[in-house]
């Protein structure tokens, strides 16, 4: 999306041009010649790669998704996450008090059928190509993005929602709108459908495109639908397929495990799939790096970041004691009591009061004098939590506005692809699984133990090991869904330490633990979030929610 990117004028044509293409009015079809329009926006592959580029707006722009707060929301749905209170909103996500009108997961609906109609609409137009004198060859790989994405939305819908309107055509009137719901099974018949014409029509390259699906993109993500619709046999083959694609393509491991999230090291060979942004744009910015940052840091430590920091992504006390001792991914992830968060540059010293607890548990304050070249140790009380994220973390010096920022998002990286190998293969009770976590763990800026059958059980070291190498990338709460787990990792309101110094605060604090009120309506471990109630009024095909609500 960094060469030719499509632009906001050319969003609002095409917005407009969907728009008329679903009415049947025809007056409403009258299209200006010097417009794009049904009948002369379609001219060759340029403009083919745009109307692909229309299913990316929603996850890429859209402040409730990846731009901003989507992984913020979803980390904080989970163990791993906190979140900094700021409305009521965000109270009722971390109390899991999910309703149907809560933005959050309403919005999330909407962007997805959002992208899932830009999607269909390039699969329907880009055919007409032919008849310009464009061949199947040429053509396929742009479709082959449509229904990547197509497959992408309908695996995350499904996977939050369960069973799902199944939409596969632009549609043309208001009364298509009210779409039944469509079983899970045969959503994902349609997912693995369009995820195998992805593997098949994808090129190397992305058609030469930054932050577009590969080949060794549809193969991957055609591994993890086998692995979400637990066919484990077939998630097995098509991994190993995937791993064999994806390297002979150049995709690998890299060794520098905190590079991977650097602004400095984007498009970088472990990256199977990544949303792309532009710093300063203007266009294709985010802001999700100044929600992570530090918020409550002194004044004249602020340029360790770039500036002020919204601090709204606060990590917890249990996913700091998850990692094994001398994990240095924690170190990577994490900043915690005792960690250095930067360098003190400025050639005048600064004195600070260094906050901590002594051994009995008691709070105590020290005075520090930093000067030039001194490491910064963070302090607990930068954070509600005691700790904040440091993965996916840009410096915002020179921003000219601090949401400009331009990191990239990781969504498939291939340690998530050898990890769903071992995943299908420890749900098969093959020992081999063994094997894809060790080539994680061996990562040479990792380079942690082999884990072997001594260690426990194979499906537990998995998962263990998706939380610690994935931490805080958005993705535990899909894991949690499909493992049906979620109301066992809360367990009984005193399971999640909150707070970094949780054990030394008394019980009635609210920072002690994660305690999750809302899980309490769920009838089953099998939780879905709600139809959102704006769907419920229009669709007159959906006449109930699912159980909880």
């Amino acid at each position: 999306m960094k060469r030719n990117i499509f632009n906001r004028k050319m969003l609002a044509a095409f917005c407009l041009l969907l728009t008329m293409s679903a009415c049947s009015d025809s007056f409403l079809d009258i299209q200006p010649k010097d417009k794009p329009g049904t009948d002369n926006f379609l001219n060759n592959l340029s403009s083919a790669q745009d109307l692909v580029v229309a299913s990316f707006n929603p996850w890429v722009t859209q402040q409730q998704m990846y731009g901003k707060r989507f992984a913020t929301v979803c980390d904080a749905l989970t163990d791993d996450g906190g979140l900094r209170l700021n409305g009521n909103d965000l109270i009722q996500v971390l109390d899991w008090n999910i309703t149907p009108v809560l933005n959050y997961p309403t919005d999330w609906w909407k962007y997805s059928y959002q992208s899932v109609n830009a999607a269909n609409y390039a699969i329907q137009e880009i055919p007409k190509l032919k008849n310009k004198g464009f061949t199947d060859a040429e053509i396929n790989p742009y479709i082959a993005v449509a229904r990547f994405m197509r497959a992408y939305n309908y695996m995350f819908l499904t996977t939050f929602y369960g069973d799902i309107p199944l939409i596969l055509t632009s549609l043309t009137s208001i009364d298509e709108f009210s779409q039944p719901r469509t079983s899970v099974a045969a959503v994902y018949e349609k997912i693995i459908e369009d995820f195998s014409f992805a593997k098949e029509n994808l090129t190397k390259d992305g058609n030469g495109y930054k932050g577009m699906p590969t080949r060794a993109t549809g193969a991957a993500y055609l591994a993890k639908a086998y692995l979400y619709n637990k066919d484990y046999t077939n998630a097995e083959k098509m991994a190993r397929e995937a791993i064999q694609i994806a390297e002979a393509d150049g995709y690998r491991l890299i060794d520098d495990y905190e590079s991977i999230f650097s602004i400095d090291n984007e498009q970088n060979p472990e990256l199977l799939f990544y949303f792309s942004y532009e710093r300063n744009s203007g266009l294709w910015e985010q802001n999700f790096c100044v929600e992570r940052n530090v918020r409550d840091l002194p004044t004249g430590l602020k340029y360790i970041q770039g500036g002020d920091g919204w601090g709204y992504c606060l990590p917890t006390r249990s996913l700091y004691d998850t990692y094994e001792p001398n994990d240095p991914r924690r170190e990577y992830t994490l900043y915690y009591q005792g960690s250095v968060f930067g360098i003190y540059t400025p050639s005048a010293p600064l004195n600070l009061d260094y906050h901590s607890y002594d051994s009995k548990g008691s709070p105590v304050t020290t005075p520090i004098t930093y000067k030039t070249g001194d490491k910064v140790i963070y302090d607990y009380k930068w954070s509600p939590t005691g700790l904040n994220v440091k993965k996916l973390t840009e410096d915002l010096s020179g921003l000219t506005n601090v949401r400009y920022a331009g990191l990239d998002w990781p969504v498939m990286r291939m340690a998530d692809l050898y990890l769903f190998l071992a995943e299908a293969l420890a749900e098969q009770g093959k020992e081999e699984a063994l094997v894809w976590v060790n080539k994680v763990r061996s990562r040479a800026s990792v380079n942690m133990p082999p884990k072997s059958t001594l260690d426990g059980n194979l499906i537990d070291i998995v998962r263990h090991e998706r939380r610690v190498e994935l931490a805080m990338e958005g993705g535990r709460i899909f894991d949690l869904l499909r493992w049906d787990a979620v109301k066992s990792i809360f367990g009984n309101g005193k399971q999640i330490k909150l707070h970094f110094y949780s054990d030394y605060l008394p019980e009635t604090s609210s920072d002690k633990f994660k305690t999750v009120p809302g899980l309490a309506k769920y009838p089953t471990d099998h939780i879905l979030f709600p139809i959102p109630q704006y769907e419920l009024d229009q669709n007159k095909s959906i006449i109930e929610n699912n159980l909880g609500y």
